[in-house]
């Protein structure tokens, strides 16, 4: 099965949510008269949000390290994922945008075992 999200070889684990948002880049303003008038900059750029109900913090920093240089990840990654517009599977130049996650399960000597409610948000350069 084609993993949701991957960049190279690198699959995400399965995400618990995916959302798509496709946006359009405009140029505009208003007339004297109150209509808008503008110019589209740039179409189609997508943008999609991954949450985990519960993912290892093993996978979690995996997944964080590859849009981090000093961990061998790059900030601009090209990205695979299945886009909504065309109901198939594209490569994309993309970088990361917020990560959350809450800290849910603990080891015994205090390190994270795993979380919570992590997501991250990919958004198209």
């Amino acid at each position: 099965m084609t993993p949701m999200v991957s960049i190279g070889s690198f699959a995400f684990p399965e995400p618990s949510t995916y959302s798509a948002t496709t946006s359009t880049v405009v140029d505009s303003g208003r007339n004297v008269e109150g209509y808008v008038i503008g110019a589209v900059i740039r179409d189609d750029i997508a943008k999609v949000e991954l949450g985990w109900t519960f993912i290892s913090a093993s996978n979690w920093a995996s997944i964080l390290a590859q849009f981090s240089p000093a961990r061998g990840g790059s900030f601009y990654n090209n990205v695979t994922f299945y886009l909504q517009d065309t109901n198939s599977w594209v490569t994309r130049q993309m970088y990361v945008s917020d990560r959350t996650a809450a800290v849910f399960l603990r080891n015994k000597d205090g390190s994270i075992k795993g979380y919570q409610n992590a997501g991250l948000s990919l958004v198209e350069v």
